[in-house]
This record gives structure tokens, sequence and C-alpha cells, in this order.
């Protein structure tokens, strides 16, 4: 193991060495077979005659550029220069073909161009080595001759000066440059002062101008400010005292042809509603008369109820004896199969005694017989004969039990229709309610059937009995028992147990007796079954008759009950007359009269239907009796015919009473709902005459003195000041549902969202519950309260993939928490309410609760939100932050040895990192445009920023083909955009940027050099965001670009590992990409005042009224 991770090895196939597993040891013969069992060889033969490489055009393009010349590389049409190239390159046409998209190549032709290119490389290196070296050598040339020339230079000038100046002439030329600078002194100085006085006079004869030109202009611009003024205010008055005598103007008529309309409409109203009064007066003497009769008719009813109930109880008190009689007889029933199955159990152990002493006396008696063995072997011929019959017979009593069996069978399914049709009588008995006499012979014959059974299973245990006294008889007639123990010994018994004979007897007996045992178990077994189906069939009964005497019961409950009802309606009925004296009084108790005439009439028609099914029950009955009572055959037909006139009276006078009451309902309703709304619009209209009245008194006067005012144009005007609302909008409680669909269900996030303020839907809710607070109405809060948080929650569960609409009600939720928090009086959230916003906190209602429910729909909504974002750009990470390449021509090449697998199809639709740039600013434009908290918004970026790292990475580490330098330098510029994206959107402080830093160090980990032991120590210091196992993978997985790029060896990332042992980091290598940061809601005061808000008309929401 140490020489395979001294080296890196690339697995392929596992080929065994040799067979004994030793190093260093090659057999070539087993490894050839090896090879053609997996196949390696036939892969080998058919890659050779066929193209097992491939490029495409543009992958062609970017690594054989180097072999193309200058005017193929001139052609726009790259696969155009492809072509050209290899028909120059390759010129035999059979080993390469052209594909739509790839260029496909015999076996060995990719490693010929392969070594072209590295030959061109190479070719190149060294001319560039050559002008390299050359321009070096040619540098360092002329420096060192420009070194030598001033040296020269400096030589000789020196070695002149000397030569041709003398001691004189040194000191006149210091002597006149002495002078020289004296006199250049003087000129300059006297010039320089000249210049300063003649600037000084000129700037302050400037200076003055501009000053006196500022003043100037200052003093007209205020002068024309105080003209501006008073013109612009006199234009002002004279403009608003036009348009307000136009406004007073069109008021003033509209009000007066609104007052004539109302007043025509109101004389039209009242003249319909006399004529109402009249008609209803009319109606309710026909009523009253109506009202009598129906009391008459109700007296009668309970007369005809009061003979029924009688007869019931006297009908009752007779079931009860029978089932009375019938209760003791079941017990007796159920004392004699108590008595039966003890009897059984007895005679069964006794059956069981015996048959253990007839075996042991039989074994006791072959023990004696086997010292008579030679005296008994030719008898015992003759008899074994004779036990071969008796068995035969035997067989044949078996065969004759199991027809018994059979039989016996046939006659239980007989009593199972018997059964049957026991229980079609007993459903027939709860329809019919036949007498309990058939019940009494049922039980009768079930009794004789039982005593049968007993019967014929006694006769049977006695055939039984008989049959194995006559076999143990016929087994032991023929010997005596002394004679056989007195001559048999142990070796004749030794020899009677090899022979066999007489334990084959013994077996056959034995085998007869288990037979008999077992026939008569399964006899004993079918029947207890009888006795148990009888019994079931007596239980049955028991409870049908139980559920009758329960029928009855209830019938009793229910006549009690009507008659109740009647008494209370013939006491209801006689406060009928009293409602004729006054309309007051109708007026008052009319709404206790609907609800007892709407009870009462239910009430009479349940009752009379049970009546009507409670007579035909009773002919049903009757019925029956007829059969069982022959001898009052007289008497019942009398009453038959008493109680069918009857029933046909109450039939009569019930339907009659149901049309009555139909009829009178109708009436009643109608006239409940007429007098009800005329009363109501008398009241009403007699309030609003008398108002009416003072207001157009009031308006006439008004309209006479403005048409003298208009007319003589004065200037004078009335007081009218513009109305302040309160911040709140008034609803009814039947219109809650409406407010919730409108509002909630059926509102689209982009008709709210353009030119409307933030969290309107919010706003319009929270001063919904204002108005329920200000009313004190806890039922109407709690209603509205669990109505808007249902009606969220359903909006959600409709739109699970809809962002926007996900967006918009995050930030809808969230608003309405925020005013409830504004809103709620507490101190910690009124520091940075203004005054007027103070005024407007609950006053009745502590909805903290409701405030932790809705904290809880908003964290629901948001990690919905989450969700839907990151399924949205998962797709579009890979390919557009480690596929795309953004830096143009570093990423083209592949590394040498990989194999090429790439798809045919062509990559134009590709996603890029513009794509990635694109769905994050949609992302943050819809969050912004619905007003979602700005805090919010930086969370959620931070959770695609952490989401867009950890997929890039784990990606990353997934790919070995991505892990080069040149593609870290391509992670390294997406990251680059990433971060300019968050400069431009103001989101530096979001925390997003440091999500990407285990992105980032692995980019800079594979740019970094990787050979020193600085190296190693300074990707110790740097990746400190990347655990251990990251870091190595990274390291193992460094692929270099091409063949003049080292690879990471082995030694160095021990190097790294060593260094790594003393961290303590996880040992996972992928990121949790599920992974969601906490989540918070900050507490954001509204800066919109309530009583400013107003309700578009797109929201359909004109039942709300601002107040």
């Amino acid at each position: 193991m140490e020489t395979l991770n001294a080296t890196t090895p690339h697995y392929v196939r596992c080929i065994k060495p040799n067979d004994e597993k030793l190093p260093f040891e090659f057999d070539s013969r087993r490894i050839a077979q090896q090879l053609r069992a997996c196949g390696v060889l036939e892969t080998i033969r058919i890659s050779a005659q066929s193209y097992p490489s491939r490029w495409t055009y543009i992958e062609f393009y970017s690594r054989y550029g180097v072999l193309m010349t200058k005017q193929e590389l001139s052609f726009s049409d790259k696969k155009e220069v492809c072509k050209v190239v290899l028909h120059r390159l390759i010129q035999d046409s059979n080993q390469y073909q052209f594909g739509k998209t790839k260029i496909f190549f015999r076996a060995g032709q990719v490693a010929y161009l392969e070594k072209l290119r590295l030959d061109k490389l190479r070719q190149s290196c060294v001319v560039i080595q050559k002008h390299i070296r050359g321009w070096l050598q040619r540098r360092k040339f002329l420096r060192e001759r420009q070194a030598a020339l001033t040296i020269q230079q400096y030589f000789r000038g020196q070695q002149t000066v000397r030569k041709a100046i003398t001691a004189t002439a040194l000191k006149e030329a210091w002597a006149a440059i002495i002078i020289q600078k004296y006199c250049r002194g003087y000129l300059v100085r006297s010039l320089y002062q000249l210049i300063r006085v003649a600037a000084i006079t000129i700037q302050a004869y400037t200076r003055g101008l501009l000053a006196r030109r500022r003043y100037r202009k200052m003093l007209e611009e205020h002068k024309a400010v105080i003209l501006q003024k008073y013109a612009r205010a006199w234009l002002a008055r004279r403009r608003f005292q036009s348009i307000r005598r136009f406004v007073l103007n069109i008021q003033l008529t509209y009000r007066v042809q609104h007052l004539q309309k109302k007043l025509e409409d109101q004389n039209k109203e009242n003249h319909g509603l006399v004529e109402k009064l009249t008609s209803l007066a009319a109606l309710r003497a026909s009523d009253t008369e109506k009202i009598q009769k129906l009391e008459s008719e109700l007296d009668k009813a309970a007369a005809h109820r009061h003979s029924y109930e009688e007869k019931g109880k006297k009908y009752k008190a007779a079931m009860e004896e029978k089932l009375a009689k019938l209760q003791k007889h079941n017990s007796e029933l159920e004392i004699q199969k108590e008595q039966i199955e003890l009897q059984l159990q007895e005679k069964t152990e006794e059956l069981k005694e015996k048959m253990d002493d007839l075996t042991k006396q039989l074994f006791d008696d072959v023990q004696k017989e086997q010292q008579q063995r030679i005296l008994l072997e030719k008898s015992f011929e003759l008899k074994t004969q004779d036990y071969e019959k008796q068995i035969w017979s035997l067989k044949e009593d078996i065969q004759a039990l199991r027809v018994e069996k059979t039989h016996l069978q046939h006659q239980l399914e007989e009593e199972r229709v018997t059964s049957d049709g026991l229980k079609g009588e007993v459903a027939q008995l709860r329809k019919q309610a036949k007498t309990i006499s058939e019940f009494e012979k049922e039980i009768e014959l079930l009794q004789t059937q039982k005593i049968d059974v007993e019967k014929h299973v006694q006769s049977q245990k006695r055939e039984m009995r008989e049959k194995m006294s006559e076999i143990t008889k016929q087994l032991l007639e023929s010997y005596d028992i002394e004679d056989v123990r007195s001559r048999l010994s142990l070796e004749d018994l030794e020899h009677l147990n090899e022979d066999g004979e007489l334990w084959f007897a013994y077996e056959g007996l034995k085998k007869a007796t288990h037979v008999l045992e077992s026939h008569f178990q399964s006899q004993k077994d079918s029947y207890e079954k009888e006795i148990e189906a009888l019994n079931f069939k007596v239980v049955h009964l028991s409870q049908e008759i139980n559920h009758l005497q329960k029928l009855f019961r209830e019938e009793t409950d229910i006549n009690e009950s009507i008659r109740h009802e009647v008494t209370r309606l013939t006491s209801e009925n006689m406060m009928i007359p009293d409602f004729k004296q006054q309309i007051s009084e109708l007026e008052k108790q009319k709404q206790d009269l609907e609800i007892r005439l709407n009870e009462q009439t239910e009430s009479m028609k349940g009752q009379l239907e049970e009546l009507s099914n409670q007579l035909n029950r009773n002919r049903e009955e009757e019925g029956t009796q007829r059969k069982t009572l022959e001898a009052q055959n007289e008497i019942h037909t009398k009453e038959k015919e008493k109680l069918i006139s009857k029933i046909q009276e109450m039939q009569e006078a019930s339907e009659h009473l149901k049309k009555q009451f139909e009829t009178e309902s109708e009436v009643r309703s109608t006239f409940r709902q007429e007098a009800s709304r005329l009363t109501m619009e008398n009241r009403d209209l007699e309030e609003e005459l008398d108002m009416k009245d003072r207001v157009i008194k009031k308006l006439q006067d008004q309209v006479k003195t403005l048409t003298k005012r208009t007319e003589k144009g004065n200037d004078g005007h009335l007081s009218s000041g513009p109305r302040e609302y309160l911040g709140m909008l008034e609803y009814k409680t039947e219109d809650e549902d409406k407010l919730i669909q409108n509002l909630i269900l059926d509102l689209k996030p982009r008709g709210v969202v353009v030119n409307m303020i933030p969290g309107l839907p919010a706003h319009i809710l929270f001063m919904c519950v204002r108005y329920a607070d200000s009313r004190n109405d806890a039922g109407m809060v709690k209603s509205l309260m669990n109505s808007t948080i249902n009606g969220i929650k359903q909006v959600v569960k409709e739109h699970v993939d809809d962002f926007e609409m996900l967006s918009f009600w995050l930030s809808n939720t969230c608003h309405f928490l925020n005013c409830l928090k504004q809103y709620s009086g507490e101190e910690e959230f009124m520091k940075l309410n203004s005054p007027h916003q103070n005024k407007n906190c609950l006053n009745n209602f502590d909805l903290s609760e409701y405030r932790q429910i809705l904290s809880d729909v908003a964290i629901r909504i948001y990690h919905r939100f989450i969700v839907v974002m990151e399924n949205n750009i998962q797709p579009i990470i890979v390919q557009g932050m480690l596929e795309y390449e953004s830096l143009q021509g570093i990423s083209g090449l592949k590394p040498t040895g990989f194999r090429k697998r790439s798809s045919s199809i062509d990559d134009t639709d590709a996603y890029t990192m513009t794509s990635v740039l694109q769905q994050l600013s949609y992302f943050y434009s819809t969050m912004c445009q619905n007003g979602l908290d700005p805090e919010v918004v930086r969370q959620a970026v931070k959770q695609l920023f952490f989401l867009i790292g950890a997929v890039t990475l784990n990606s990353l580490f997934l790919r070995k083909d991505m892990c080069s330098c040149r593609k870290g330098m391509q992670i390294r510029c997406n990251i680059s955009y990433l971060e300019e994206w968050l400069k431009d959107k103001n989101l530096q402080n979001s925390l997003a940027k440091e999500t990407l830093e285990p992105l980032s160090q692995a980019a800079w980990l594979l740019q970094v050099k990787k050979t020193t032991d600085s190296d190693a120590k300074e990707i110790y210091e740097r990746c400190t965001s990347l655990s251990a196992v990251q870091i190595i993978k990274i390291l193992n997985s460094y692929t270099p670009i091409d063949d003049f790029e080292k690879r990471v060896t082995p030694s160095f990332v021990r190097k790294v590992q060593a260094l790594l042992n003393n961290r303590a980091d996880s040992s996972q290598l992928m990121l949790d990409t599920k992974y969601l940061f906490q989540v918070t809601f900050p507490f954001t005061p509204s800066p919109h005042a309530l009583e400013m808000i107003q309700i578009p008309s797109s929201f359909k929401l004109g039942f709300l009224n601002r107040l």
C-alpha cells in the first residue's frame, strides 16, 4: 500500500499478475485470459476498427489552433477551418470523419495530432527562447555600450578643460558671474514691484465694481419677490373665490333636485303603504277565524289521542306479561342446557376411563399369554382370521356411523334453514309485531328437537358400549388367562414380539378404539354446536322482545309529548284575539309568534307522521291478533271498525291540518314580513319626513339667500371645512367573507404593487380590525382575525410554487404584524410613532396571541418562498458558475488523457453567468416591488448566495476535470461578478459575501503554487473556511490542463495533511444545500397615516365605509 500511495495510479481494470499473488512475477498467459474475460481485447479491437476518439469543432479549434496557419485562422467559419487543417495534416481521409457537431478519429490519429501539437509547441518554445535570449543579450550589450560611452565622455571633457583653462581666465569668469547675478536680480525686482502695484490697483477697482453690481442685483431680486408674493396671493384668492362660487351653485342645484325626487318617491310609498295596511287588516280578520277553527279541530284530535293512549297501555300490559313468560321459559332452557353439558362431560370421562382400563387389561393379558405361545400358535392363526373379519365389521360400522353423521349434518342444515326462517319471522315481527304465541310454539318445537337429539346421542353411546363389550369378549373368549400366563416364558415373549402377530391384533383393536373415540368426539362437537345455535336463537328472540318493549315505550313518550304540545298550542292560540286590539302590540309580539308557529308546525308534522305510522302498525297488529284470538273476533271486529273510522277521520283531519298549517304559515309569513316592513318603514318615513321638512325649509331659505347673493355678485361664502377621518373602515359581519374573498383570495399582486403604498391590503385589514375594536365586539375581532389568517394560509396553499404571490403575501403578513405591534399600545413599539398615530392605538383588546400566530405563518411562507427561489435558480448554478467560460480562451484546453464523451447536442442554449445574475435581479426586483422589508430581503439574498456557493463547491468536489488552475480563475471571476451585483444593489451588509468564502478559498487553492513547504503553510493559514477533508480532496483531484504544468505530488499532499491534523473540523466532504439560516422579522413602524389611506376601486371593496 505504501508503494501504491507513493504513486498516482488510475484504476481501469483489476488484473492479477499471477495465481500465487507474488510481487514482480508476470504470467502473460493468465493475464491474456483475464483481459479476454473482461472484454478488454474485444473493446480494443472494436475501437481499432471504428472511431474511438471524438472532438467537437470548438474544442478541436481551441486545442489544435497551434497547428493552423495565419491564412487558415483568418477564416470566419471555424468548422471549415477544422476541415482544411485536417486535410492538410492527415492525408488519408479514411482516418477521420466529419459529423454535425463533432469530428471522429480512428485509433492513433489523436495521438498523431497530439505529437504534431507537442512538436509545434516545442518548436515554438525554442523560437521564443531564441528571441528572448537574443533580446536579453542585446539589451545587456546596449547597456554596457552606453556606460562605456558616458565614461569616455566625462574623461575626455575633463582632459580638455584641464588643457584649455588658466588661473586668470578662471578669476575673470568668476567675477563676470557675480556681476551678472546682481544685475539680473535688480532688474527682476524692479519689474516685479511695478507689476505688483499695478495688479493691486486693478484688483481694488474691479472688486468694488463687482460688489456694487451684486448689491444692485440683490436689491432688485428682493423687490421682485415682494411684488410676486402680493400678485400671486391676489390671483390665488381670485381663483379660489370663483371656483368656490361655482361649486356651491352646483351643490345647491343638485341637492334641491335630489330632495324633490325623494319627496316624490316618499309620497308614492306613503300611498302604497296605506293601501297595504287596509289589505292587511282584512287579512288579519280572516286569519283569526281560521285560527279559531284550528283550535276546535285540535281539541277533537286531543280526544282521539286519549282513546288511543288507553288502548296502547292495555296492549302494552298484555305484551309485558307474554314477555315475562318467555323470559322464564328461556331461563329454564338455559338451565337444561347446562345440565346436558355436564352429563355429556361426565359420560365422556367415564368412557375414557373404561377405555384406559381395557387397554391396561389387554396389556396384562398379553404379558400372561406370552408364556403359552407354543400351545396357542395354531389356535391363534385361526383367530387372526376371525379378528380380520371383526375389523372389517368395525370398518363397516364406522362407515355406517359416517353415514349417520352426514344424515345428522343434513338435519343440521335443515335446522339452519329453519333458523333462517325463524330470522325472517323475527324480521316480520319487527315490521308487523306478531303475537308471542307463535314464539312459544317455536320454542316448544326447539325443545322437542333438542330432546330428540339428546335421545339420539344416548342411543349412539349405548351402541358404542355394546360393540366394545362384544369385541373384548370375542378377543378373550377362547383363552384361559391363567393357562396362558403359566405357559409363556420370557423367551417366548421375546419370540412373540419378533413375530408380531399378537401385537398386530392389539394394534388393530387400538386403532378401532381411537376411531370410535374421534367419531364420538365429532358427534359431541356437532351436538354442542346445535345447542349453541338453539341458544343463540332464544337469545335473539329475547332481544327482539326487548326491542319491541322499547318501541312501545317510545310510542308512549311520543303520545305524551303530543298531548303536551296540543295543550301548549291551545294555550298559545287563546292569545290570538288579543292581537286585534292594538297594532302596536301585534308588532311587539310578532317575532315570538313566528318562532312558536314554526316550531309547532314542524312538531305537528312530525307527530302526525308518527301517528299515521302508529295507526298502520296498529292495523297490522290487529290483523295478526285475529288468528290467535278467535274467541274475541266479534269484539275485535267492532273495535277495528271503530278504529278504522277514527283513523280515517284522523288522517283526513291531519291532512286538512297540514294544508291549513301550510296555507296559514305562508299567510302568516307574508303577513309578518309585510307588517314588520311596513311598521319599520312607517316609523322611518315619519322621522325622515320630519327631518326633511326641516331640511327643506332651511335649504329653501339658503337657496333664496344664495340666489340673491349670486345676482348681486357678492363674495360671501359659507364655511365648509374638509371632513376628518378616523383611520377606520366600517363593515358588516355578513360582508366579512366578501372582504376576505376580494382582498386576499382573488387579489392579484401585479395589480397592487404598481403606484400603491407597500402593504396596502395589510393596512386595510388593520383598519377593519380597528373598527371591530372600537365597537368592543370580541366575536367580531376574533372572526376577522381567524378569517384573515385562514385566508392567507389558503392563498399560500393554492399558490405553492408562485414566487410573486408568495413574496406579495410574505410582505403583507409582515406589514400586518408590524401594524398590530405599532398600534398595540405598548411603549416599546410606540417610540417612533407620531402623536396622531398614537391616537389610533387599539383600546379594548390585546392581540398579542394573534401576533405569535401571524409570526408563525410568516415563517412558514418565508420557508416556502426560499424553496421556490432555490428550485428556480438551482438548475442554472453549475452551468453558470462552473461550466461557463466567463474568461474566454482560458479554459478551452482539456487535460490530456481524458476521453471525449460529451454529448452531440449543441450548447448554444446553455446557461451563463449572466443567466444567474438575471435570475437574482428578478428575485430582488420582485421583492422590492412587493414592499418586502429590506432586512428580510438581505436574509433571502444571503440564503441564495449560500446555495450558489454550496452547489458549486459540491459539484467541484465531484468533478475531477474542473479542478484546474484555469477553472479556479473562472470561478474567481464569477465570484467577482456576484460581489459587484451585491454592491450595485447595496447589499454589502447582508453577510451574503461571507457565504461565498469557502468557494473563494477553493478557487484560490486551485490557482496557488503547490510545491514547497511555504506553499503548504500558506494553504493551511489561508483556507480557514474549508475543512481538512475538503482541502485534501481538492489537492488529490487537481488535474493539470496541459503537459507543461506539474501535478500535485503525494508528498506535498501529505505535508498539508500533517498541518491540517491539528484542526478540529468536521469529516463531512459535501455541504448541506438544504440548510436554512434562522429568519428574523424586524419591527419597522409604518410611516403612512391610516386616515390618509384610500381604497382603490380595483379592490372591489365598495361595501367598506371610511370613518
